[in-house]
């Protein structure tokens, strides 16, 4: 089954695309109206599709929201928006996206997207070699160490997957925080004891702070 978050402000095209996702046999859909619930049901589901309008509530916009999702989780991306202007395109140009599609959409089209989609899922390759032992299931989203899983709490993956795609740049306290405690209150102490949970279980590797900046992972 393929799961599919629809990141849409307004509830009754939400629902529509809901509705054609969830006919489609081996799809389930769930919507999302801003980033912040849009990475609370991602937290809770394996997404592996999104449907992004650009235009969403919050500050943070679809393309924005779209990118931190991608920088955790192995997703592919649609695009359902009413925006073609030239701006809003360069912006999009640095998101892996598969499809971009103007609203209002044809249904035949967006399924037609999402059946790609699939296909693309089903051809990948899902292993990930990380180096000295570690290798990581893109699929299952599960860490490996010489063949054994390393068991993460969703928080620690959250943390592990960022500083993974961000590996050998500082990532900000900030940005952190907002991925993963979205819009709740977090302690410095809080956030540094969960990074040391992941450095304490993943001992082979290196994990960097840096104080009051951020963290990273050397390459």
């Amino acid at each position: 089954m393929l799961h599919v978050l629809v990141l849409e402000d307004d509830p009754i095209i939400a629902m529509d695309i809901k509705s054609i996702v969830d006919e489609m046999s081996g799809f389930a859909a769930f919507t999302a109206s801003d980033m912040s619930s849009a990475l609370k049901v991602a937290s809770k589901n394996h997404i592996n599709i999104i449907v992004s309008d650009i235009q969403i509530k919050g500050d943070t916009d679809g393309i924005e929201t779209t990118k931190r999702l991608q920088e955790i989780y192995n997703l592919q991306v649609i695009f359902l928006t009413s925006f073609n202007d030239d701006a809003t395109l360069q912006r999009v140009s640095n998101v892996n996206f598969s499809r971009y599609i103007i609203k209002p959409f044809r249904e035949k089209e967006l399924v037609a997207a999402l059946k790609l989609c699939a296909m693309k899922i089903a051809g990948e390759c899902y292993m990930v070699d990380i180096s000295n032992g570690y290798s990581y299931d893109k699929k299952r989203q599960l860490l490996f160490l010489d063949g054994n899983r390393i068991a993460l709490t969703t928080k620690e993956q959250q943390l592990f997957l960022i500083l993974l795609h961000s590996r050998g740049r500082l990532v900000p306290f900030s940005y952190i925080d907002e991925v993963i405690w979205m819009d709740e209150v977090v302690s410095d102490t809080t956030r540094r004891q969960l990074f040391h949970r992941l450095r304490g279980k993943l001992q082979r590797l290196i994990f960097v702070a840096v104080k009051s900046a951020g963290y990273k992972m050397e390459s």
